[in-house]
């Protein structure tokens, strides 16, 4: 039955005989000195264009580097795209293009003078293009959080953005990787490309990242109470947030889809027309959803 499945009710060797395809494969394993070599340009041409996609940061590096690494790689191959007058396309918040690209290199330099790998420190690129100012540092960056240890990840350094804030580096690397992600999405809409979310797994940890600074950001006295916030979609999950340190019990239920409320988080979708449905205090819902707004890095 299988056989007859695989050659449409005919014979093995009925089959071959009226499939050139097929023929040809079988001709050549008979006969494998004919087979054609290659044109002799094809390896160079191979590798160059190997050496032209792969992206240097994503080898060898540390599992809790990862997600950045791979949308440094997309922000790379993003501007590899952009024309000359696309560099000067207005950007909301930032100018243009090339503005924000400077803006995004500086707020990765929070953590790459952590490092020690701030672009400026290598060697040619002073006066270097922003695009590949912002590659080098973002690929030394990688290179050196992927050669650290698991000891120097726990190491509390400076979160980028206008709210002063201090997390471990590992949470730092999630926020490069938020950073990047909303900032290669500002350069997609401005440029008419479409969008696109990071792995589920990735923006399950931009989310959660958010959620974790959340509670600093509510304005207004502490309340003794935990809010629980059930993301859906891809990259979701479920978090019991305290909002003290004597939180007794859960005041509200928030509800959202995760890859929007992480757009949110980056401040690009306004609070006021976020859609997300509560259980509980509404009102307690509605200051952690403009909280969240806060939490962006421009």
């Amino acid at each position: 039955m299988t056989d007859s499945y695989l050659y449409n009710g005919q014979s093995p060797d009925d089959h071959v005989a009226s499939c050139p395809d097929c023929s040809a494969a079988i001709a050549l394993l008979d006969q494998p000195d004919t087979a054609a070599e290659p044109p002799p340009t094809l390896r160079e041409a191979v590798l160059s264009m190997a050496r032209r996609r792969r992206s240097p940061a994503v080898v060898g590096v540390a599992s809790v580097a990862v997600p950045y690494a791979e949308q440094v790689a997309l922000m790379d191959d993003l501007l590899a795209e952009l024309s000359g007058p696309q560099w000067d396309t207005p950007i909301a918040r930032h100018g243009t293009v090339r503005d924000l690209m400077e803006h995004l290199a500086a707020n990765d330099a929070t953590v790459a003078d952590f490092m020690g790998a701030r672009g400026k420190g290598v060697p040619g690129l002073g006066a270097a293009p922003v695009h590949r100012r912002w590659r080098e540092q973002a690929g030394s960056l990688l290179e050196r959080v992927s050669a650290s240890s698991e000891v120097l990840l726990g190491v509390e350094v400076a979160l980028a953005g206008a709210r002063p804030a201090r997390a471990p580096l590992r949470q730092a690397m999630v926020q490069r990787t938020f950073e990047t992600w909303t900032h290669a999405e500002d350069i997609r809409a401005a440029t008419d490309r479409s969008q696109a979310a990071p792995r589920d797994e990735h923006v399950h940890m931009i989310a959660e990242f958010g959620l974790a600074l959340l509670p600093r950001a509510m304005k207004g006295p502490r309340r003794d109470v935990s809010a629980t916030v059930v993301l859906t979609g891809p990259g979701g999950g479920t978090w019991t947030i305290p909002l003290s340190q004597t939180s007794d019990h859960v005041a509200v239920l928030i509800s959202a889809d995760a890859v929007a409320f992480c757009r949110l988080l980056g401040n690009r979708w306004p609070p006021d027309t976020f859609p997300y449905a509560a259980e509980g205090d509404p009102l307690l819902a509605r200051d952690m959803i403009a909280a969240a707004a806060t939490l962006g890095c421009d």
